[in-house]
């Protein structure tokens, strides 16, 4: 009898420490400003019906500005950089401080920098999300390098106050190969 006893407290005690729900880790605890993947893919939806004129220029060092104005545009291709730098994935959220300010007009700015040990590619990224919860401004600091590469961006994405409907963006950046020369571009794309 007292076998049952001793084999009924211990399945009493297994299925008590079964039940106990483990503590979610810091980057778990941390709310997502902002669902950067929602929005680039809504607004590449929206953009590839309404097929808006993009007026584009593209600078390289030492050569002229060229400047094309087009509606016909790939729109997930042309938005892929900012799918980049989404740090929305749990994974990522453990390799970046994130610091956060509520503006005067109620707007929330967030900050995540990447601490000095991760290797994620994303140095910075900051995102201004209206009181509505819309998109109103994205910056980004994206650096890449290897043995035989070295990549460095800034891009920038503003969209309409009001409506979160992306206006602009840009790209700036150099990138080299070990053996080749630096090349410093510049992409401004106006909708």
């Amino acid at each position: 009898m007292a076998r049952y006893n001793i084999l009924g407290l211990l399945a009493l005690l297994w299925a008590t420490v079964a039940c106990e729900r483990p503590e979610p880790s810091a980057s778990a605890r941390r709310t997502v400003p902002y669902n950067l993947t929602g929005y680039l893919e809504q607004q590449t939806q929206r953009l590839q019906q309404e097929k808006p004129v993009v007026l584009k220029s593209v600078t390289t060092q030492n050569k002229p500005t060229e400047t094309l104005e087009t509606s016909d545009v790939d729109w997930a291709k042309e938005l892929s950089i900012f799918q980049e730098v989404d740090l929305s994935r749990p994974a990522l959220r453990d390799f970046y401080q994130e610091q956060h300010q509520l503006l005067p007009d109620g707007s929330k700015a967030t900050v995540f920098i990447k601490s000095e040990e991760a290797a994620a590619p994303v140095q910075r990224l900051q995102l201004l999300v209206s009181p509505s919860q819309q998109l109103e401004h994205l910056e980004a600091t994206v650096l890449e390098e290897n043995i035989l590469f070295y990549s460095k961006r800034k891009i920038t994405l503003a969209a309409e106050r009001g409506t979160g409907n992306l206006a602009s963006y840009r790209i700036e950046g150099v990138q080299k190969l070990i053996f080749g020369d630096s090349l410093h571009y510049r992409i401004d794309a106006n909708l």
